[in-house]
């Protein structure tokens, strides 16, 4: 007898239905409802100009939940796409109504969405994930007061739990309220470390590569080019294990003579070839970053130094600098410099800079940040010492902001009380919340390895990083809430007799 399977193999078509049918809770489930679309919207929309021409945008709950996804799970643009071409819990947080294997959009649209995102924008939306966790808060505190509680006339105001963001009301009539914790670290570009025999032979290989499609192309006869003389040259370092400081010099010299010989011969054949000139637009900036190496690897040569203003790094990223920053790991990174803040657990991106700058320059501009987003001055600062020069002090003593910070000049004659060490001891542990952001920005949401090539795709990028920590933080905080509510039930039915499980054990 001949078995038959009467089994048929299930197609795509019978899993087309409602996405509202998913476990609510699942994380991307619990974004897609918690998160405050509107007025993520709202701040998305402000960049765009296309409200009386132009096409239609994507929905902005779409774009930014690809951008979540792909930074929460280090994913490419590509490998973004798909992974929400195959996942509808994504697809749900993303805001679709159903279903599907197409595309959402194409992976080269991250480009322009990086293009038109600042982190000011990402900044307004974490503001509304702040606004949105304080409402949710203080309905969780009502429902545990109750309705009589709540409907008394002179309702309790609970004090804070820290004392340093207490409320209050300065000489002047200013409202003073919360904690701003401020410090600066540096975004990693993707780049390889400097050498600058490794720069030298990217512009070289760069200029052959033009010289011989500009020959091909416009049909001109090719010279010879000093490519294949500079590339010996260059193996004959790198395969030598042992490099003595006047064979690296020599070799140094050699190399920077090739490549200033093969820039002459590309512009030679621009200028006597004008048809050529064409050719020359779209690769304008690299060979304006070429050249200005060039020059500054001739002046480093000559003085004998390995530092020069605005040193080009890499060729192909000519806006990233060095930022010195006398890390123990690494004494000199190579990226942008952001100066950060912290406020009730919510990282804000308040200074980005591809130049070294000294960030005490930023506390002035981050609490007038901090007094733009919430209405109101901070009742306590807490920084580094680098942030308290004499200028900052005043400042601070004219705004009527606490810090906690060593007194300049000599020590008093009167030692500071026990409570006042204790409170500057604790000041100090509070303002290491801001270093263990930046370590989980940079561990956890690659925000030290930025792939963004462009300096504004790099400035999203950087932003983005924070920005999904952020929204992490807002689910985790609502999270948090319901395990509170579902342990006080589960509390309250074991009490009461409806749990009958020996192995639980309720502990007072």
């Amino acid at each position: 007898m001949k078995f038959t399977s009467q089994n048929k193999q299930l197609t795509f078509d019978l899993f087309r239905s409602s996405l509202e049918e998913l476990d609510k809770t699942n994380r991307w489930v619990m974004l897609g409802d918690l998160l405050p679309w509107a007025e993520i919207e709202k701040r998305y929309n402000s960049k765009l100009n296309n409200q009386v021409k132009g096409a239609g945008n994507k929905p902005a709950r779409l774009i930014i939940g690809a951008m979540i996804i792909k930074h929460k799970l280090n994913l490419g643009d590509e490998e973004t796409i798909q992974m929400i071409q195959e996942n509808p819990y994504m697809q749900y947080m993303c805001g679709l109504p159903e279903y599907t294997t197409k595309p959402v959009f194409d992976p080269s649209l991250f480009v322009t969405i990086r293009k038109r995102i600042s982190e000011e924008e990402l900044n307004d939306m974490t503001v509304s994930l702040l606004k949105e966790q304080r409402i949710k808060q203080e309905e969780k505190r009502k429902d545990e007061e109750g309705p009589d509680k709540g409907n008394s006339p002179e309702p309790p105001s609970p004090a804070p739990a820290n004392p340093d963001a207490q409320e209050f009301t300065d000489s002047k009539g200013r409202l003073h309220k919360g904690v701003l914790k401020i410090d600066a670290t540096c975004a990693n570009a993707e780049v390889r470390y400097p050498v600058d025999i490794d720069i030298v032979n990217d512009g070289l290989r760069i200029i052959d590569e033009y010289t011989t499609d500009i020959c091909e192309r416009y049909d001109v006869r090719k010279p010879k080019t000093p490519y294949s003389n500079a590339r010996a040259v260059y193996l004959e370092v790198v395969k030598r294990k042992k490099k003595g400081g006047k064979f690296l010099k020599d070799s140094l010299g050699m190399m920077i003579a090739y490549l200033e010989k093969a820039v002459r011969m590309l512009f030679d054949i621009l200028v006597f070839n004008p048809a050529t000139n064409r050719y020359f637009t779209p690769t304008k900036k690299i060979l304006s970053a070429i050249c200005t190496m060039l020059n500054q690897q001739k002046e480093m040569f000559r003085k004998g130094v390995h530092h020069c203003a605005d040193r080009i790094v890499s060729i192909f990223q000519p806006h990233v600098r060095p930022i010195v920053r006398g890390k123990a790991k690494a004494n000199t990174e190579f990226g942008a410099k952001i100066g950060a803040s912290i406020v009730e657990g919510y990282t804000f991106v308040d200074h980005h800079s591809w130049d070294a700058y000294n960030e005490s320059s930023d506390l002035s501009l981050q609490i007038l940040l901090f007094k733009e987003r919430f209405g109101h001055l901070p009742a306590t600062v807490l920084s580094d010492k680098i942030y308290m020069s004499r200028t900052n002090r005043d400042i601070l003593e004219d705004l009527e902001v606490r810090s906690y910070c060593k007194p300049l000049g000599r020590p008093p004659k009167a030692p500071p009380s026990p409570d006042v060490k204790a409170r500057m001891a604790k000041a100090v542990g509070e303002r290491n919340e801001i270093e263990c952001s930046f370590g989980t920005g940079k561990r956890i949401y690659r925000a030290d390895n930025i792939r963004a090539k462009l300096p504004e795709t790099a400035r999203c990028w950087t932003g983005m990083c924070y920005f999904v920590k952020n929204v992490m933080k807002f689910l985790k905080e609502l999270c948090h809430a319901l395990n509170e509510i579902w342990h006080t039930l589960r509390l309250i039915a074991s009490l009461v007799g409806i749990i009958r499980n020996p192995m639980v054990t309720v502990k007072y």
